[in-house]
């Protein structure tokens, strides 16, 4: 019995290992598109969403950070200051400023100092009930940001990623 050749069309090749690699990145491209995609319309990534802000805790207090923004767009930096009767003091770093103008502080800081290359903003505390301090902040550059800040000696590196 003859063997049976197929013949396929003209400029089709045969499957080979190249295109069954293609075919599985793209399967694997689709898979993570629709991933986002469903976590877009859930809201988990707009403003306010679940995965747009990192929290970090400690035993000096809370910092809420925007993890995703937009270029040019306003956000906010809180910062929960646990009740001690200390001032509490909040530092940022130099690239803090490269990424965000801070177009205000609510309530105002008592004082700015500038130690071991961070700039710190200090802020009176209430030996009764946490104190909130709100940054108003304003992206400056797009793309993959870090930076390093936290309250009193308790800085830590946050990545932040700002869309344009």
């Amino acid at each position: 019995m003859a063997s049976k050749q197929i013949h396929l069309p003209e400029g089709i090749e045969d499957h080979g290992p190249l295109q069954r690699r293609f075919w599985a990145a793209q399967r694997v491209a689709l898979i993570v598109f629709a991933a986002l995609l469903i976590a877009c319309l859930l809201g988990a990534f707009g403003r306010g969403g679940y995965l747009s802000r990192q929290e970090t805790t400690s035993p000096l207090g809370a910092v809420d950070a925007p993890r995703i923004t937009r270029w040019n767009a306003s956000d906010k930096l809180r910062i929960a200051f646990a009740p001690s009767p200390e001032d509490r003091v909040v530092y940022v770093d130099g690239r803090f400023f490269q990424t965000f103008s801070i177009e205000g502080i609510d309530p105002p800081q008592k004082a700015t100092v500038v130690r071991n290359g961070l700039t710190g903003y200090v802020f009176s505390s209430d030996p009764a009930k946490p104190t909130i301090v709100v940054f108003r902040l304003r992206a400056q550059l797009a793309g993959l940001r870090a930076s390093t800040f936290g309250i009193d000696g308790q800085v830590t590196e946050h990545s932040l990623f700002v869309f344009p």
